[in-house]
């Protein structure tokens, strides 16, 4: 479960900005299917269980989402997937001296397995620079450990609370972590078991999309595999009253004929190599005849853009309500029609899990309240220096039942384009 996260000089983001889950004790609608019970102490708020993000093209959206998948990749890959020297693929904000010059920070806040923890990490493209890791096993603090870069004695310098596990291995982590790979990632290579559910909320439990209009439905197939997630995922796309009455997988060896013809040669030749003699999987739509009720078979292809994207959509969405996932996705509704997009926010809220959903879109009609909460509506705008500012609807104070869709719209929140008179350009 994810409780917030916050980044600082990445892209177009300057100062550090806060993404929060915390349901917001003020506000009372629609408590019990938009928000969940996060197992701590009894002060801690309670958590969304989905939050959107709205703000005209260039704002920073697809910024935060890379922020985080950013995070998640160090943490998973730091150390195994790099080499003494190589650069740390991460980009500050470039429109001041000063943040080109400064490191990037990124920090989550996450419960998993009842314990919650805070864990970050600032680095430039040469190195990690600091990292620390808070845990709060029966609510109180433990700062297991934090790594500090000494420019003078050009060394990093550690500091480890007696929570952490024994001081012989925690020199042989530390003697192991390079300058552009994180503490975190070393240790979990080297079989800290203590590490390992925190390792795992990155790992399992944060799913995240930085384009839904690329998602194939390969995972969605491989799901279909089996009759019980077969026949979910069938039920879930009915949900949807799409009349589907069977999906039935085909395997089928490659073939040049089974590529586009608009395909160059050269590309045709290059696919052949890779797949030649493999067998391909495909899937069919069954729907019945009107009539008669016979099972008519359709091809992929023959179904409407909003089925297939629903498809591909669908066992990575069981995926996570039935595992408590927290899934980020960039411009949900690039493929899904926006009925199908409120179905999937109403489908998480009455799944009664805590699975939790923060997304992107441009569809301003999840503002009724009838679906969102005031405090699930975030906002992003570029601010007077050209740099992203991330801000919660909460903080216009709106009222029960107001119109926000309509506010929004009247640039009453921000968060939308400026368009200049299209007259003065000479294109009225």
């Amino acid at each position: 479960m994810l409780i917030e996260f916050s980044v600082t000089n990445y892209r177009s983001i300057l100062e550090r900005q806060t993404l929060s889950m915390a349901a917001s004790s003020y506000f009372k609608e629609l408590e019990a299917l938009n928000t969940f019970d996060a197992g701590l102490d009894k002060k801690a708020p309670g958590l969304l269980r989905s939050t959107v993000l709205y703000g005209p093209n260039a704002s920073g959206k697809s910024t935060l989402i890379q922020a985080l998948k950013f995070m998640k990749d160090q943490v998973l890959n730091s150390q195994k997937e790099s080499q003494a020297g190589d650069e740390i693929d991460t980009v500050p904000f470039r429109l001041t001296a000063g943040s080109r010059a400064a490191d990037s920070e990124f920090e989550a806040m996450f419960v998993e397995q009842g314990i919650r923890y805070e864990y970050g990490f600032r680095c430039n493209r040469q190195r990690f620079t600091e990292e620390w890791l808070f845990a709060y096993p029966n609510g109180r603090a433990q700062k297991w450990f934090h790594r500090v870069f000494d420019q003078e004695a050009e060394k990093d310098i550690y500091k480890f609370s007696k929570s952490f596990e024994g001081d012989r291995k925690r020199q042989d982590w530390k003697a192991q972590t390079r300058a552009n790979a994180l503490f975190f990632s070393t240790a979990i290579q080297l079989n800290n078991e203590q590490l390992k559910p925190a390792f795992e909320w990155f790992k399992q439990r944060l799913k995240v999309i930085d384009s839904a209009h690329d998602l194939g439905n390969g995972y969605t197939m491989t799901r279909c595999k089996d009759d019980a997630d077969k026949s979910r995922i069938i039920e879930f796309m009915n949900s949807a009253d799409l009349s589907i009455a069977d999906i039935r997988l085909k395997s089928e060896a490659f073939s040049l004929d089974s590529l586009p013809k608009e395909l160059s040669a050269q590309f045709k030749e290059e696919v052949s190599r890779k797949l030649s003699g493999k067998k391909l999987m495909s899937v069919r739509f069954v729907h019945h005849d009107v009539e008669t009720k016979e099972a008519i078979e359709f091809n992929e292809d023959e179904e409407s853009d909003g089925t297939r994207a629903l498809f591909a959509f669908a066992g990575p969405w069981l995926d996570v309500t039935k595992n408590d996932r927290v899934l980020v996705v960039d411009e949900l509704d690039t493929s899904l029609h926006p009925l199908l997009v409120h179905h999937l926010v109403n489908h998480l809220h009455h799944a009664g899990t805590k699975a939790q959903l923060i997304f992107t879109t441009h569809d301003t009609t999840l503002l009724s309240q009838k679906l969102l909460r005031r405090d699930q509506v975030w906002f992003m705008e570029k601010n007077a220096r050209n740099a992203t500012r991330l801000y919660p609807l909460s903080d216009f104070s709106p009222r029960e039942n107001e119109a926000v869709e309509r506010g929004y719209l009247n640039g009453r929140y921000g968060g939308i384009p400026f368009l200049r008179d299209l007259d003065f350009y000479g294109l009225g």
